[in-house]
């Protein structure tokens, strides 16, 4: 997993008030003297879009392994799958499975990992099969990672040669063509498909990661309709993380302490795949540093037409894999307690009389508070049983968190 924790500095910023809407009282005021403050319940009068991202697991039956995203592990971790160690590749029905809870669930849209691999080909096809019976199941955004073309040369690299781009243009158009603009993949009110691009770690050698972005938006086929929505690998971060000059907008130039200038123009929307933390100042006052960070981004990104994606985590629990994990523990909900599952294996005890609330309802009220116009929520993951983070049921927990996520974010 990777630590990419840039602390947001949030003292002295001026009164923020949160814009009234049908689902936001005018009491929902940002505070700048209080440092932890209580999260009020966001009724829902209207649904939200929530979206999932869904991983590629399966199991290789030549050396009995588990795999996660083509990753060897040595066993499932925190949580026991209702489905078992299973391959989403080969057997029709897990991916069927997987479709019918994300509808029990108010699931809009799964995110679907796409660089080239061939086997994704299959679950797209069976995807738009299961969809046509019954278009109720959820869409698929493609998740385009450009660092299948990378040469490796030591390190990843794109070499920024016309070859490549086009390459990787081609295949962007074929994937637009060909799944984005079919009825099974998920789309704006305007009609634009939605598409997530990732991979930063690669991209930001690139010394204007704007011209490679807008090159590959402008081919012949999508000529820039598409809402592309920035992948932020890593926790929790910032704007000027990722180039937003906050005293004249967009800088043209190399400024201190930001990685790329432009890194943030490109795109229309951005969120973190991460919320979980090693911080205990964030573990205290998670819901309202989460509160005041998410905010932060949306106040930056509405002026400049653009849009940032709230992120919520059903839990966080990754000691089953990692003993000495230094992430915080964030337990799940069961019998109206707080309850860590890896306590029965680990035999680790914790006190846990803090949390008096479900905290992946509270998460969801923070998202809910600060969700742009798209009403975007991401829900991060699916079916990541190595941190406990997963959406997916398991026998611990049954159906319960399907039901919490059409609970809080569907009317």
């Amino acid at each position: 997993m990777k630590k990419i924790l840039t602390i947001l500095c949030i003292f002295g910023l001026p009164a923020l008030i949160f814009n009234a809407c049908e689902d936001r009282p005018d009491v929902y005021e940002f505070p700048i003297d209080e440092y932890v403050y209580e999260i009020p319940d966001v009724p829902v009068t209207e649904d939200y879009v929530v979206g999932v991202a869904y991983d590629t697991k399966y199991r290789d039956t030549l050396y009995n392994e588990w795999y996660d995203t083509g990753l060897k592990a040595h066993s499932l971790y925190t949580g026991t799958p209702v489905l078992g160690e299973y391959d989403v590749r080969r057997d029709e029905d897990v991916l069927r499975q997987h479709l019918d809870w994300g509808k029990q669930a108010g699931v809009d849209f799964f995110v679907l990992s796409w660089g080239g691999h061939g086997y994704n080909d299959t679950i797209l096809s069976r995807w738009e099969q299961l969809y046509a019976q019954d278009n109720a199941r959820p869409k698929v955004v493609i998740r385009f990672d450009p660092g299948y073309r990378f040469i490796s040369g030591g390190k990843d690299t794109l070499q920024l040669n016309r070859a490549v781009l086009d390459s990787l243009r081609f295949d962007l158009d074929s994937v637009y063509t060909n799944v984005m603009m079919h009825d099974f993949a998920y789309k704006k009110a305007d009609g634009k498909p939605v598409m997530v691009f990732c991979n930063f770690t690669n991209t930001a050698q690139i010394p204007r990661i704007n011209d490679f972005i807008t090159y590959l938006k402008s081919s012949q086929a999508i000529q820039n309709k598409i809402w592309l929505m920035a992948e932020l690998g890593g926790g929790w971060t910032s704007p000027e993380r990722w180039g937003y000059n906050a005293a004249n907008g967009y800088a043209d130039g190399p400024t201190a302490g930001y990685v790329k200038p432009d890194s943030i123009k490109p795109f229309d929307a951005f969120f973190i795949t991460d919320i979980s933390h090693n911080n205990y100042d964030r573990f205290y006052s998670q819901y309202s540093y989460l509160d005041y960070n998410y905010r932060y981004w949306q106040d930056r990104m509405k002026p400049l037409g653009k849009e940032y994606i709230p992120t919520v985590q059903p839990g966080f629990d990754d000691r089953v894999n990692t003993p000495a994990s230094d992430r915080y523990l964030i337990p799940r909900w069961k019998d109206n307690q707080a309850y860590v599952i890896s306590s029965a294996v680990t035999g680790q005890t914790y006190n846990l009389s803090s949390f008096t609330e479900n905290p992946y309802q509270k998460w969801a009220n923070v998202a809910k508070r600060n969700v742009g116009e798209s009403r975007i929520i991401m829900v991060y993951n699916w079916n990541d049983f190595a941190s406990g983070r997963n959406l997916e049921p398991v026998t611990e927990f049954g159906t319960d968190y399907l039901l919490y996520t059409k609970v809080f974010f569907k009317k």
